[in-house]
């Protein structure tokens, strides 16, 4: 394992990856956050008398920030934090810029601080697409349950429809018409949870619809790729439970994420199906003949 960790320190970070290969990037970033464990030596000395057993398990997990841009594939920037706050997002971004990523606009989850903190660093012009299907899941919590309102349940479904045909549509003219319907079936149905509904709808429909705002950038309208990302991640540390500790931790995630970049897709189908034979930096415009990433040092 000492001999695991000496490779895996020296191995060059992301930082180091762009400055000496310059990728060329498409500027649309999906990114999110993923809970690693982490063993944190100082929580052997708090008072356990002040903390639930789940303040306690926080105390050993980390957040790895990544974001993948979405016309390679590539990983320009990653890195290990304490938590998934603003200041943590910031850094993140800060080291995202130092790359000189040329960042267009963002895809991300329901979490407020990610788009705060990009235009933190790059400016109120970030253009910023909200995953649509993240959205519908948080609507679908607010029904009622099966048994206790079955018939209000399938009307407030329908709801959820409508607010779909509109957020995923194929062009904001379509998106416009179905809006008209549902501004329709929201006066004719006063209902406390079909106005919860709506108004979480209103409150961000410019984030859920730039896809169909900015259609020269190609938005996807889902963050599927970071989440696909996140689920192999998973399966590697499903091995490992838990990290020793926090620099081990982000060594061996620098490592992963360095063999993903130089890595060829091989089962790419449909629209990314040009892909197969090439890897994400390959994709990025890099020349990675005969590079091996384990003899690559900072």
């Amino acid at each position: 394992m000492g001999i695991v960790h000496r490779v895996l320190r020296g191995l060059p970070t992301s930082i180091d990856v762009a400055l000496r290969f310059q990728p060329a990037w498409s500027g649309v970033l999906v990114v999110d956050g993923k809970v690693v464990r982490v063993y944190d030596e100082f929580a052997r000395l708090l008072d356990r008398s002040h903390y639930t057993e789940d303040e306690l398990a926080w105390r050993h997990k980390a957040r790895f920030l990544c974001g993948i841009d979405y016309g390679s594939g590539d990983l320009p920037h990653y890195d290990l934090a304490e938590t998934e706050s603003k200041i943590d997002l910031v850094l993140y971004f800060r080291g995202l810029k130092s790359i000189h990523y040329p960042l267009k606009a963002i895809v991300c989850d329901g979490n407020p601080s990610i788009p705060v903190a990009a235009r933190h660093v790059f400016g109120p012009g970030i253009i910023v697409q909200r995953c649509t299907r993240h959205f519908l899941q948080d609507l679908r919590q607010l029904l009622p349950s099966e048994k206790e309102q079955q018939g209000e349940r399938a009307l407030l479904k329908s709801i959820i429809s409508q607010i779909k045909q509109v957020i995923e549509a194929a062009t904001l003219e379509e998106a416009g018409a179905a809006y008209l319907v549902l501004r329709q079936t929201y006066r004719q149905y006063r209902h406390p949870i079909a106005l919860a509904m709506y108004k979480r709808f209103e409150a961000t429909k410019d984030p859920l619809t730039a896809h169909l705002q900015y259609p020269k950038l190609g938005l996807p309208h889902t963050s599927n790729d970071i989440e696909n990302l996140f689920m192999q991640l998973a399966m590697r540390l499903k091995l490992i439970r838990r990290f020793y500790n926090f620099h081990y931790a982000r060594s061996y995630l620098n490592a992963w994420a360095l063999r993903r970049r130089f890595t060829p897709y091989v089962a790419c189908k449909g629209q990314r199906k040009y892909r197969n034979g090439k890897s994400p930096l390959q994709l990025a415009a890099v020349d990675t003949t005969g590079i091996d990433y384990l003899k690559l040092r900072r």
